[in-house]
């Protein structure tokens, strides 16, 4: 895989249904395998800049443990209060076994 995309994890150590943290360049990342789909947020919540990763998946969505708001992993879109400004989605790709992270620039973000 070329650059801007850098290797975070192997695939097969992130189950359907589970996540990681990967920290690249000092910025955190959520990876998180949701049935045949990969997805990459900011690992934070864009309530009160809580680690995401201290969440838990349900489905599609990360759930912030600190104040309740879920976001869509796909969008970044906040789902519910007291959360209503998205968070950043990346773009995530798998090959050679590996799962590779673009870091360089959100998707949902002009």
């Amino acid at each position: 895989m070329d650059s801007p995309f850098v290797a975070v994890a192997r695939a097969a150590d992130i189950p359907s249904g589970g996540f990681t943290k990967v920290d690249i360049a000092g910025r955190a990342f959520l990876v998180a395998h949701v049935g045949e789909d990969w997805y990459a947020v900011e690992d934070l919540c864009s309530h009160e800049d809580f680690p995401l990763s201290y969440g838990c998946l349900e489905g599609g969505r990360i759930k912030c443990s600190l104040h309740g708001s879920r976001f869509d992993l796909k969008s970044g879109r906040p789902l519910e209060e007291p959360a209503d400004t998205p968070i950043a989605t990346y773009r995530v790709a798998l090959a050679d076994g590996q799962v590779w992270l673009d870091p360089t620039a959100p998707t949902n973000r002009g």
